[in-house]
């Protein structure tokens, strides 16, 4: 996202990458990160989103189920 953010001249998309790392990096290590979110700036930190069937089946045929 933050490659994209320059490619879209969209300095809010920028901006939001600049920041959320450091919001964000915290929240993954204690396990609190909210399933299907695309790490863009349109979509809140704490915003859990649907997670599309291809990708759903990913995890799971690994071994490890999807949380949500």
């Amino acid at each position: 996202m933050p490659r994209l953010a320059p490619r879209e001249r969209n300095a809010a998309e920028l901006c939001g990458q600049i920041v959320r790392p450091a919001v964000a990096t915290p929240g993954s290590a204690a396990g609190k990160y909210p399933t299907g979110n695309t790490g863009r700036t349109r979509a809140g930190l704490t915003t859990p989103m649907p997670v599309p069937a291809d990708l759903a089946a990913l995890p799971t045929s690994a071994g490890a189920p999807l949380e949500t």
